[in-house]
């Protein structure tokens, strides 16, 4: 298996860790969606920046894991970076309660409006921090316990994430090619690319943090007890069925797919579990969490980009984050998966 803070723990230490993880996930999410329902009450009432409160709230949980049961990847250097990633929670949580202490207009766009400047500040910081850390070879090793490195493979990590790219906004034109849907702005590829390399660039700086609240929730943590509990292939379905679980309130309140709930849901559930695949697939390969914070952070940007100039489909049924485009992106989730079955066998799956 490759280097992890798993290796030498028990079943049971490692049961104790998920059930813990899973129960602190489950009530910061409950409280999430409490504050969201009754405050605002459909998800098109949510301040824009505001929508990216939940996404802090898996890493948030595995560091509050982390520091009850001791993990011994907390060195030096994985506190200090989650410390900056802690001190932009509780600000942007703040900002997004109350109102941005410093807003500043990002752009002036539909979807894309102002930012809350004190929390983006942080997180320039944070991300000027990490990159340092991984510069110093020292840093760099004490940040391999926890994925916090930016891994092996540097060839793959960029040609996958290059490769994912052009994928995702493939998948996205289709819906403007099939009349799926009408883009805010008008069909513009050109104002597409321009915006969508400018969100990129941008997005990488200031919004990474709720990327990796997401990702090291669920590629560090949570699938680093789950494979060697259930094995690669299983403890990737069942962390994709926790994903889209998570994502049910918002759904509710009208997330991705309005006025369509349980058919949401069971498209998220699908999405989340095809995503898995990939995601965890390069986070194997690499042995980083940041190669999955930088595929997360590829999809939504393209989906932001394309809603403005090339097409947005609020329906299930169509390409985008639709279910026709993880048709597709499940095949290739499949082909990943029988392969390269080197990388998913390289888990070790502790025996009872």
């Amino acid at each position: 298996m490759e280097t992890s803070t798993t290796g030498t723990k028990t079943i049971s230490i490692l049961r104790k860790e998920l059930i813990v993880f899973l129960v602190i996930l489950t009530i910061l999410t409950f409280i999430h969606f409490l504050w969201f329902y009754l405050n605002y009450g459909t998800w098109n009432n949510v301040p824009t920046y505001t929508t990216l409160v939940h996404m802090l709230i898996p890493a948030s949980s595995a560091i509050i894991c982390m520091v009850l049961f001791r993990d011994q990847a907390l060195t030096r250097e994985t506190k200090f970076f989650l410390g900056i990633f802690v001190l932009y929670t509780i600000v942007f949580l703040i900002e997004s309660f109350y109102r941005p202490i410093m807003p500043q207009t990002l752009i002036e766009l539909p979807v894309i409006k102002e930012i809350p400047l004190l929390s983006s500040l942080i997180a320039i910081f944070g991300f000027i921090s990490i990159i340092i850390m991984n510069l110093k070879k020292k840093w760099r090793e004490s940040l391999k316990l926890s994925k916090l490195w930016f891994g092996v493979n540097k060839k793959f990590f960029i040609g996958f994430t290059a490769l994912f790219a052009i994928i995702v906004i493939v998948l996205f034109y289709l819906n403007y090619l099939f009349g799926f849907g009408e883009s805010l702005l008008g069909y513009d590829p050109g104002n597409f690319i321009i915006l969508y390399l400018t969100l990129l660039g941008l997005s990488f700086f200031i919004i990474w943090p709720q990327y990796f609240g997401e990702e090291f929730g669920w590629r560090y943590y949570l699938q680093d007890r789950l494979f060697p509990l259930f094995g690669s292939y299983w403890g990737v379905v069942i962390l994709g069925v926790i994903w889209g679980i998570w994502h049910a309130g918002n759904i509710f309140m009208g997330m991705n797919w309005p006025g369509q709930p349980i058919f949401g849901n069971l498209n998220m559930i699908f999405i989340a579990i095809i995503l898995a695949v990939i995601y965890g697939y390069a986070v194997l390969v690499t042995k980083s969490v940041w190669i999955a914070v930088a595929l997360h952070l590829i999809t939504d940007t393209t989906e932001v980009a394309a809603m403005i100039y090339l097409s947005h489909a609020e329906s299930i049924f169509a390409f985008g984050s639709g279910i026709y485009s993880f048709l597709i992106l499940g095949i290739f989730a499949v082909l990943l998966i029988l392969l390269d079955q080197k990388v998913w066998k390289s888990v070790n799956v502790l025996k009872t």
